[in-house]
């Protein structure tokens, strides 16, 4: 009795090595592709992804400054059969677009395949800059996963912190830092690039956004003049204490 016992206790404790051991070596490899698959998402920055050659629908929103950049944007987007919809919010912020639905409302209209969202001018100088991250996370949903590149304020004072909010939401793939261009400001506005200055702008993201960010479309660069006029929708913040 007491033989047997020992030989289903000896049977057992075989059994139970040979599962630990089993467990050991599947685990370390269940790692080991952990490690693999976080190693490659945390390099996805550092890749350099196919241009979109398709056609692409075009959405141009953000705060005013997305009237100064639309005329070249159209240049862009004539030149490489892109269609364009601008939607230009006067004295927007992030805290305006994350309290309301106005980006989805558009992105249910005009169905863009890809998105260009200006932003900051009239946030350089906020006192809670780096608490803002939170409008952009309610911001982001809104977008509905579409390519979308965020365009930072052409800064015309050193800001108290939206440009380093935005870089460090968004990186330098899908963030293009303005401040770093030098401006000719419309005349009698210390803000506003004139119509030269923001065709450069305008030139230095397109030629950004297909070179250098996450999201690359065919942008190449159209030898035409500004047009006259483009079609857009001007919305205006009545209340500015709301923003």
């Amino acid at each position: 009795m007491k033989k047997k016992i020992l030989i289903i206790s000896a049977f057992l404790i075989a059994l139970c090595a040979a599962a630990f051991a089993w467990y050991s070596f599947y685990y370390k490899e269940i790692q080991i592709q952990a490690s693999s698959v976080s190693g490659n998402f945390t390099n996805f920055r550092d890749t350099i992804p196919q241009t979109d050659t398709s056609k692409q629908n075009i959405l141009l929103i953000g705060d005013s400054m997305a009237y100064s950049l639309m005329f070249r944007t159209k240049n862009y987007c004539d030149y490489n059969n892109h269609e364009l919809h601008v939607v230009s919010w006067v004295s927007a912020t992030s805290k305006t677009y994350a309290i309301c639905d106005t980006l989805e409302y558009f992105v249910n209209l005009y169905k863009p395949t890809y998105i260009i969202f200006v932003i900051g001018a009239n946030e350089m100088f906020a006192y809670n800059a780096k608490d803002r991250i939170k409008y952009f996370d309610k911001i982001i949903p809104q977008t509905h996963g579409i390519p979308t590149v965020w365009i930072g304020p052409p800064n015309w004072k050193e800001d108290t912190g939206i440009n380093e909010v935005m870089m460090k939401k968004f990186g330098p793939k899908q963030f293009f830092l303005s401040k770093k261009l030098h401006y000719t400001r419309i005349e009698g506005d210390i803000a506003h690039p004139n119509r030269a200055s923001s065709s450069m702008w305008m030139d230095s993201v397109s030629s950004w956004i297909m070179k250098k960010s996450c999201f690359p479309i065919r942008l190449e660069t159209p030898k035409a003049a500004n047009p006259a006029k483009v079609d857009f929708v001007r919305l205006v913040v009545t209340d500015i204490n709301k923003v």
